[in-house]
Order: structure tokens, then sequence, then C-alpha cells
């Protein structure tokens, strides 16, 4: 088996290989098989575990669709420690519409405030909506939000406590267990053609949000405002689609629930 296309058309079994595992590859490199041969026709998918979907939570109006952006070169002078989180970014639905709040942190004195501000709005918005969770796409931001409450001493039983209540609920690891798709990788942006459409903002990537950052940094320390305040905004641009994804993901994986007789359950354990 020297290629996607070998495997896909397989049929012989391998050897220290189970049948199940090399039938799940094989269909896997059937889809992608299927997708190059005809892009035109779109991202397939393909419902795998049913059960997987009915354990995401019933929707909720308090519901909150989070995403960061980080700069992993960022270090304040002085310091060893690498990183900062510089956007708390989510959208929120309780009003009707789709709103974009963010929370935005320069320095590590402000990193600090971003996360004392975040979990306080969680933790607000659960005395309203006590059903509400936060929706995301790998499991970055959870271990983001006990790296920053460690670094910096403060709110580390709140977030504790929110991890252990499943408040977080991380929508790549859904699906990966219950849907197959025909693309090489399970980037939230390779799922998007199935519910959404094409992205037009400047930034494109986490990458270019990084590069774009920097930038911003360049301009602000030069006194070059305006600029600073454009390049910020093509960020949040880009942080406020990553969200409104992550929303139409969950709202996409309910709809396949719905359309196999199903019905949400209850809260996904991310172990």
């Amino acid at each position: 088996v020297l290629t996607v296309s070998d495997l896909a058309a397989r049929t012989e079994p391998v050897h220290e290989v189970r049948d199940r595992t090399l039938e799940r590859l094989r269909r896997q490199a059937q889809l992608q098989v299927a997708f190059a041969a005809n892009p035109q026709a779109g991202v397939i998918a393909e419902i795998i575990d049913g059960h997987e979907l009915r354990r995401l939570p019933a929707p909720s109006n308090g519901d909150l669709f989070f995403d960061f952006e980080g700069d992993p070169l960022w270090q304040e002078p002085g310091s060893g420690i690498w990183g900062l989180e510089y956007l708390f970014g989510m959208i929120e639905v309780d009003s009707g519409e789709e709103r974009f709040r963010a929370f935005w942190a320069h320095d590590r004195r402000e990193e600090k405030q971003a996360l004392v501000s975040f979990v306080d709005h969680v933790n607000a918005r659960l005395a309203t909506w006590p059903d509400l969770h936060v929706y995301h796409y790998a499991p970055y931001e959870p271990a983001a939000l006990l790296r920053m409450a460690a670094r910096h001493g403060v709110y580390e039983d709140e977030v504790d406590d929110l991890l252990r209540r499943r408040i977080f609920v991380d929508l790549y690891a859904v699906v990966k267990a219950g849907v197959r798709i025909s693309q090489r990788s399970y980037s939230i942006k390779k799922l998007e053609p199935l519910y959404m459409p094409a992205r037009e903002g400047e930034v494109q990537g986490g990458a270019e949000s990084i590069v774009v950052y920097h930038q911003f940094s360049a301009a602000t320390n030069e006194g070059r405002t305006d600029e600073a305040a454009l390049l910020l905004a093509e960020i949040a641009d880009y942080n406020e689609l990553d969200c409104v994804s992550t929303l139409r993901l969950r709202d996409w994986l309910l709809a396949r629930c719905r359309d196999a007789g199903g019905s949400p359950a209850g809260p996904v354990d991310d172990d």
C-alpha cells in the first residue's frame, strides 16, 4: 500500500492491522479519492456514529462559541516565559442575533485581566442560563485557560470548576468520533464548506493572524495608530469568523443528529 488510491482499493487484510481499523482507513481513503476526482461536487461527509452526535448538549440561549488568538513568540522583556493570548473572542446568541464579544490583552497584566473578565463573564451568564455551554474546536482553549490561571495565580479553582462541570464542549472530539469527511485534515476550515460560504477576509489562518499581530505591535510602537487600529480590526474579523464557524458547525452537527432520528442528550465528556 503505497498511495491513498492503493488503500482505497485494497480488499486483502494487512498483517497486524485489525479488520475494523483497516476498514475505517480504507473508507477514509475512498472518500479522499472521490473528492480528488471531483472536487467541484463538494466535501463529502458521512455520519459514522450517531451516538456521538446525540451526546451533544441541547442548545441554550446562553451558549458561547469561543476561540483564542495567541502569539507563541511573544515574550515580555526580562521574562523567560513565551506566548501571549491576546484575544479571547466569542459569539453570543441570546439576543436572537449573533453578537461578537472580545477581551483583548497586549501584555501580561492585560492577559491576567482578560482571563478574569472571561471567567466572570461565563459565570455571570451561567447564573442566567445554567444550561449554557462554551463550544470550541480542538482542546487548545481549556488547556490555555488552565495554563494562564496557573501562570497568573488567579481563578485556578474557577477554571477547574468550569472544566469539571463540563461547561466546555470540544466539537473536534465530536467530529472525529462521529463524522468522516473527504479531507486530508480535520481542521475546522476543511469542514466549513459543509455549512458556510468561503471566507473572504484578509486574514485566512492562525499563522497569518500572528503575522498581522506582529505588524500591529510594530505600528503601535512606532506611533502609527490608524494603521494599528486597522490591523487589529483584521484580526478581530478573522477571530469572529472562527467563532461563527464554531456556531455553524455545532448547528450542522445537531441537524445531522436530527436527520438520524436522534436528539441531543447531554454534555460531551472530552476525556
